[in-house]
């Protein structure tokens, strides 16, 4: 009996134990500051302050990232589906063009950087612009449940996991499950649960939601940095997602003639010219 006492005490004691390290841990990792090692090349700077069209574009969308270490292929996506894409500088800018400007979709990813002044400035613009019906996708490496909150989501405070299981409305022409792999971040993916009437499009091994859609399917948070995925994947996997929250501003494609309709057609230009010939002669 008592070393069935003592076996449960030092069980109790080591889960303990590890939830202290591990509560320890999360601590010294979001106290190191920032979620890339110091001297990081940003891939993404070269699209500071461009706007990027395409051909087909009939939308504006808004995109702003902070850092990545490779390409996350969100402008090609953006410009393939149809949009005209204006790219912010910083959280400062994001913020003021969100607020003045005239864009069906916004997007914008915190991968690195702390939250800081600019905070409760995005809050609000978030908050304005979801209310009045905008599409916005966004990922936040510092787990901020300020943020989560507009897309009815919940930071579990597990990272790092992988791969993501993915919902079948958004594994079109993408691997599923689909790996992540980890270029040089502290942080490369965060578990985050649904809420309310949100519903959870990707799930991590342990349960935890990894893409939540809520607002009536106008709003997605990820759990993952736009740089982890398969790379001949990024662009088709948020392609997928973009579409899930806004339709594409493709014009529609025309319908092709049924064979009915083409041989209508020929009959018309048939009878037409047989009448002119039956004139002429």
């Amino acid at each position: 009996m008592f070393n069935k006492i003592l076996f449960i005490m030092k069980t109790k004691l080591l889960k303990f134990s590890l939830a202290v390290f591990c509560m320890i841990s999360t601590i010294s990792l979001f106290a190191e500051g920032n979620n890339a090692p110091e001297g990081a090349t940003n891939t993404f700077a070269k699209y500071y302050g461009q706007v990027i069209g395409s051909s087909r574009g009939a939308a504006d969308a808004l995109l702003y990232i902070d850092l990545e270490h490779s390409d996350g292929k969100i402008p090609e996506a953006l410009v393939h589906l149809g949009y005209t894409v204006t790219v912010a500088t910083d959280w400062y800018d994001f913020t003021n063009k969100l607020n003045t400007g005239n864009f069906g979709l916004a997007v914008g990813f915190n991968q690195n950087y702390q939250w800081e002044a600019w905070k409760p400035g995005l809050l609000t613009a978030f908050a304005n612009y979801i209310a009045n019906g905008g599409a916005l996708v966004f990922n936040d490496w510092r787990m901020d449940n300020d943020f989560a909150m507009f897309f009815n989501a919940e930071y579990t405070g597990v990272y790092n996991q992988t791969p993501m299981h993915l919902d079948p409305s958004i594994e079109y022409n993408v691997s599923n499950p689909m790996p992540l792999t980890n270029p040089g971040w502290n942080v490369f993916s965060t578990g985050v649960n649904a809420t309310g009437d949100a519903e959870t499009l990707a799930t991590f091994p342990n349960g935890n939601g990894a893409i939540i859609r809520s607002n009536n399917g106008k709003a997605i948070i990820i759990g993952y940095l736009t740089d982890t995925p398969l790379a001949q994947d990024r662009q088709q996997l948020f392609e997928n997602l973009f579409t899930a929250v806004a339709p594409p501003p493709i014009p529609p494609t025309p319908v092709p003639l049924s064979n009915w309709a083409l041989y209508v057609g020929i009959a018309l230009m048939l009878t037409f010219v047989v009448i002119r010939f039956r004139r002429i002669f």
